[in-house]
């Protein structure tokens, strides 16, 4: 149940981006159409600082930019409460005390803070994905419709996904850190410090058990104890151990992620000189456009034209003069 309430979060956000992308896209295209911007003007950060936009517009901008974060931050929370109650339910099978709820609950807000941000990284990755997939989807469509107004709008929608979302992964990513990494360390650091504190009380243990003056039979009930005690222990730090490795082994693969920051630069890049090639299309289809027409032109010079039958309207004087609105008089009295 838990699984398909994460998936209906991770749609419902990917909605709620994907409509976002439209709302910015819109407005991006009003502020182009409104002040003749080119496309490169139209890229964040660069169409935000331009001194021509109203602060109205500039407010409006920004506002859109923290819609982005505040979906990716809300879906993350969502889709980590749902583990949460697994959590509580998983908890509350141990009677636990003031004390040990206090560490168990800063156990599990360290591991809710590091799924939290690994939630948002794969949710900002997978709706890059999804949200690019649809404008695809939705151009191939309007293609096959004939829709070429559609069509092109679907494609200027494309390259400013790619490059907004892009542009946004980066700084994401070079801002990116592991919420709760440094609190588990620190929790698993203390638990590990006790559990060798314990140890060496339990070396002390062995070694009064083996006073000539202890009852054999209490020796050997109290070693026996120690021997289990021992073994218990023994396991513990092993666990703890492994789990530290497990959550450093998050961190470096998180860390890796941001080795992707050159490709999706490049990406980024790509869509700008897209959009740079996309100016350069739509003039060149103008272009074409006019050449069609002066090149119709060179064809009407050569084909057999009735010429005698195209009359020019004669305009003598008089007529020249009624044109213009004037008299006769008043031509002659100026010429004068």
């Amino acid at each position: 149940m838990g699984g398909e309430l994460i998936e209906i979060e991770k749609n419902a956000g990917c909605q709620a981006v994907l409509t976002y992308l439209q709302d910015y896209t819109k407005k991006v295209r009003d502020i182009q159409e409104k002040y003749a911007f080119s496309n490169r003007d139209i890229m964040s950060p660069r169409l935000i600082d331009n001194p021509k936009l109203s602060l109205e517009e500039m407010a409006a901008l920004e506002e859109l930019k923290r819609k982005l974060d505040h979906i990716i931050n809300e879906v993350a929370e969502r889709v980590e409460k749902h583990r949460i109650s697994s959590y509580d339910d998983y908890t509350q099978r141990y009677e636990l005390n003031a004390y040990d709820k206090l560490r168990v609950n800063s156990l599990v807000s360290s591991v809710r803070d590091i799924n939290k941000s690994i939630q948002k990284i794969k949710f900002t990755v997978e709706t890059f994905s999804r949200c690019n997939k649809y404008v695809i989807n939705t151009l191939d469509e309007c293609i096959k419709m004939g829709d070429l107004s559609k069509s092109r709008v679907m494609v200027l929608g494309n390259m400013l996904l790619i490059y907004e979302l892009a542009n946004y992964m980066i700084s994401f990513l070079e801002k990116f850190k592991l919420d709760g990494f440094d609190d588990i360390l620190q929790l698993s650091q203390k638990e590990l410090e006790k559990i060798n504190r314990t140890m060496q009380d339990l070396q002390k243990l062995k070694l009064d058990a083996d006073n000539t003056e202890i009852e054999p039979e209490i020796r050997q009930q109290i070693f026996a104890n120690l021997a289990d005690r021992e073994s218990s222990l023994e396991s513990f730090k092993e666990e703890w151990n492994k789990y530290i490795t497990g959550i450093e082994g998050v961190q470096e693969r998180v860390g890796s992620l941001k080795k992707k920051i050159p490709t999706l630069k490049l990406i980024r890049d790509n869509a700008q000189n897209q959009l740079d090639f996309f100016e350069i299309m739509k003039i060149f289809g103008v272009m074409m456009v006019t050449e069609a027409v002066r090149k119709n032109l060179d064809t009407l010079e050569i084909v057999a034209l009735p010429l005698d039958e195209i009359e020019l309207i004669s305009l003598p004087p008089h007529k020249v003069y009624t044109l213009i609105g004037l008299s006769q008089e008043q031509g002659n009295s100026q010429i004068g």
